[in-house]
């Protein structure tokens, strides 16, 4: 059995975490991978840095707990390299940080297609503090200084564009077992 490892499964929202997340669960064994949603203990109104700082720390304590118990632990969700470090200590494990990238088009046609109704709207602007429109642009300009801060961190980074959630959860499950 290998090593037990961190890695947070990121990008904006729309590149596909939430979906490859559920094919993740069903293709890598239970009791070797803790796999998580970031937001599963909830978002506050707003969500926010001091929050999203807290959370990025939970999943880091959680991630011990698992590495002592010989699990790995996958985290899908929102994340940087820079927040990580920020909250790391020396007893967290090390984390590989994956990003999830997609096109402009592609968000901005996933997003509409994942709050279709004024509710889900309401849902999303509650959490973001922002209109849906707003929220997509302001998903659609981070694209670009995302994918730079990845890139220049040396981070894996795997387009998403026109494939499954099964084939995204392939190209993280080959990352993985190779490094």
């Amino acid at each position: 059995m290998k090593t037990p490892a961190t890695y947070f499964i990121t990008g904006v929202s729309g590149v596909g975490k939430s979906t490859t997340m559920m094919s993740l669960k069903e293709l890598l064994p239970s009791n070797e991978f803790d796999i998580r949603d970031f937001d599963e203990r909830g978002v506050p109104d707003g969500g926010g840095d001091v929050w999203h700082s807290r959370e990025t720390k939970y999943w880091l304590d959680m991630a011990i707990i698992n590495t002592q118990s010989g699990r790995s632990t996958i985290i899908c969700g929102f994340n940087e390299p820079i927040r990580i470090k920020a909250v790391q200590t020396e007893e967290h494990p090390s984390v590989t940080l994956i990003l999830l990238n997609a096109s402009p088009e592609t968000i901005q046609k996933r997003l509409h297609g994942r709050y279709p109704t004024k509710e889900s709207e309401r849902e999303i602007e509650r959490a973001s503090g922002t209109s849906l429109e707003k929220f997509i642009e302001n998903c659609t300009t981070y694209l670009p200084v995302m994918y730079k801060k990845f890139k220049e961190e040396g981070c894996p980074i795997i387009e998403t564009d026109n494939k499954t959630p099964d084939e995204i959860a392939g190209e993280i499950i080959n990352y993985v077992n190779t490094n």
